[in-house]
């Protein structure tokens, strides 16, 4: 009888025990391998947790007011408690706005300024030099060295705040490249944070940082936090986020591929530029997974992309990526300033190969791409170098049509 009781104590332990396979949020495939950890840590300490649908949304860029919020969370402070009231003078920032108090501290550390025009611009995209100049601005680094970046002078407006980034140990990758004027999505922001609450000096909770755990507690310290992370479609007043959108259109009823098909039309990819300036779309990447490895051809099959000046046509590999690059006839396809491109994609087994004998569904899924933004950005800022930058895309729905293989 102890015996028993003894096994089924150990059985109901193992039941309390989280799955280590246990997902964070729905698009916990989506993180980089690089950020799972960072990710883990800053929903742990409440600085990034994840919108009301459950999703993380890792590469989403990240905009103004929401950049604020997290370094505020990520100093503790406690915005009511500070005095904030959300007046602050920007005309583009409500009183009752959920980022208004966070905006008006920040002016009153001297982190922001605003624009010429009176608008602090809360829905417009943080890029990597921005992003650099309020870490340094709202952790007070000084110590600073030139890492030699080849696309950051030493004379430009952010060449000390990325080179004080670098000497903190504050840049994930190593290159000989910064990209001071591309985007910064969720899952960096992450990991810059996630590297903050490593570093007990920085959070002012100890004069040296210890890197043996990623954060520090402090009891005392009041610690802002909201219901939801920041979403504006949540809180009340909706920033009009500037960016490509990407928004695959699956046909109501699941498709039928055989070996001896042609080309099965898979759906549709609509893809929006709500940006002021054109965008040059360069690459695609998409995963075709079934639900057994013995479906479909020993080979492979093709993929195919047509529509408004794009005709591509690639093999699938053997793990179900497909690559596009390329896309446009000269190199890049061109989307104006608030046009829409729609293409279609294709499927078919490749020919003159050994099929397996197994019938199942797969699906096919639109997974990452990039393009270039010709902007006026220069324009608009004359004290700023280049005129590319990496176009922000957010994708919408990524699911193309059910597949029915049957050989």
């Amino acid at each position: 009888m102890q015996k028993k009781l003894i096994i089924f104590s150990l059985f109901l332990f193992t039941l309390l025990i989280p799955s280590a396979d246990a997902l964070r949020f729905s698009d916990d495939a989506l993180l980089p391998t690089w950020a799972v950890d960072a990710v883990d840590a800053v929903q742990e300490e409440k600085i990034m947790t994840g919108f009301g649908d459950n999703t993380f949304r890792p590469d989403q860029v990240l905009n103004r007011a929401e950049a604020l919020v997290i370094l505020f969370r990520l100093k503790r402070i406690d915005l009511a408690e500070a005095g904030a009231t959300g007046d602050t003078k920007f005309k583009d920032v409500p009183l009752d706005a959920w980022f208004a108090k966070a905006v008006e501290e920040a002016v009153n550390q001297e982190w922001i300024t605003g624009f010429p025009d009176g608008t602090f611009r809360p829905g417009q995209n943080l890029n990597r030099a921005e992003w650099a100049t309020l870490i340094m601005r709202a952790f007070s680094l000084e110590r600073e060295e030139n890492p030699g970046y080849t696309d950051v002078p030493s004379k430009a407006w952010f060449s000390k705040p990325i080179f004080t980034l670098a000497a903190n140990d504050l840049i994930r990758t190593k290159s000989s490249k910064f990209n001071p004027s591309d985007p910064v999505d969720r899952a960096d922001a992450a990991w810059v944070a996630a590297k903050i609450l490593r570093k007990p000096r920085l959070l002012g909770t100890s004069s040296s940082n210890d890197f043996g755990s990623y954060a520090q507690r402090v009891d005392s310290r009041r610690v802002a936090i909201k219901p939801r992370d920041f979403n504006p479609n949540m809180q009340g007043y909706d920033i009009e986020t500037k960016q490509v959108s990407m928004n695959v259109v699956p046909k109501e009823d699941e498709v039928l591929v055989r070996s001896d098909s042609d080309w099965v039309d898979m759906g549709t990819i609509r893809i929006s530029n709500t940006l002021d300036d054109r965008v040059e779309l360069h690459s695609m990447e998409l995963k075709l997974l079934f639900e057994k490895t013995n479906i479909g051809p020993a080979g492979s099959f093709q993929f195919r992309m047509r529509g408004m000046g794009i005709d591509k046509e690639v093999a699938v590999g053997r793990t179900g990526n497909i690559f596009l690059a390329g896309i446009g006839t000269a190199g890049g396809v061109l989307i104006g300033a608030g046009e829409e491109l729609v293409v279609r994609g294709y499927l078919k087994p490749q020919d003159a190969n050994q099929f397996y004998s197994a019938e199942g569904y797969g699906k096919l899924s639109l997974f990452q791409a990039t393009g270039s933004m010709i902007s006026t950005f220069q324009k608009e800022n004359p004290d700023r170098n280049g005129t590319y930058r990496n176009a922000p895309i957010k994708f919408v729905d990524r699911e193309f049509t059910k597949i029915l293989f049957r050989p």
